[in-house]
């Protein structure tokens, strides 16, 4: 008997996604930064926790002193995953390890708020597809 697993993707509503950023740099040019983070996922079948080691850089369409910029990013994630019905017990013991590579995009408002799409690749159960809405402080 083979063991199938499917992944569900970030837009299905049935998957709720948080996390926190930092942005470190500017480092090499005054638009290119690192941004480690943390994705915490829980939905019906699937539950995630995803540490992203990734960098951004600021497109240079977008003025310095205009309301909005827009970037693009990629990195290494490694992704912690459980997929199943039973979630009575679960602990770390219960998550599969994958590594993917992340690449997204997104515009971010002078006033803090920002809009990303994110994908990854290479990490089996991992969302294919997410869709972020936020705020930096």
């Amino acid at each position: 008997m083979a063991d199938r697993r499917e992944g569900r993707g970030g837009l299905d509503p049935e998957l709720f996604l948080i996390g926190v950023h930092t942005g470190i740099g500017p480092v090499f040019s005054r638009d290119f930064y690192f941004r480690p983070n943390v994705e915490f996922a829980f939905g019906e079948l699937t539950d995630m926790v995803a540490i992203n080691l990734e960098a951004a850089y600021r497109l240079p369409i977008t003025f310095r002193q205009g309301r909005w910029s827009a970037y693009v990013g990629a990195g290494p994630g490694l992704n912690f995953i459980h997929q199943g019905v039973d979630k009575r017990d679960i602990s770390f013991s219960n998550f599969d390890y994958q590594t993917g590579l992340n690449f997204f995009a997104g515009v971010r408002f002078r006033r803090g708020t920002f809009a990303e799409v994110k994908t990854s690749l290479w990490a089996q159960g991992v969302p294919t597809l997410r869709l972020m809405f936020g705020y930096t402080f």
